[in-house]
């Protein structure tokens, strides 16, 4: 799957440093998903050496071989 990042989530992922290959750790392998609407999705995982807590991906499914990354977010709390 092609994973592309709106500069949103790459201007987010800078400030929060959060590296691409955590973006697709989240993503590929997630603790968890919230459907938002028929292809919008938040990925959250806890990451191994981060301190934070959960990293959360705001996505917007393309098709099934794309996906776009909207925003990232650090200590994301499940509700």
């Amino acid at each position: 799957m092609e994973i592309k990042y709106r500069s949103h989530a790459v201007d987010r992922m800078l400030q929060r440093n959060i590296s691409t290959a955590e973006v697709e750790l989240v993503i590929n392998e997630p603790d968890g998903t919230i459907k938002q609407s028929h292809d919008k999705f938040i990925y959250y995982k806890k990451v191994k050496g981060r301190k934070d807590n959960f990293i959360a991906a705001v996505t917007l499914i393309k098709s099934k071989n794309e996906i776009e990354v909207l925003t990232v977010m650090i200590d994301f709390e499940v509700q």
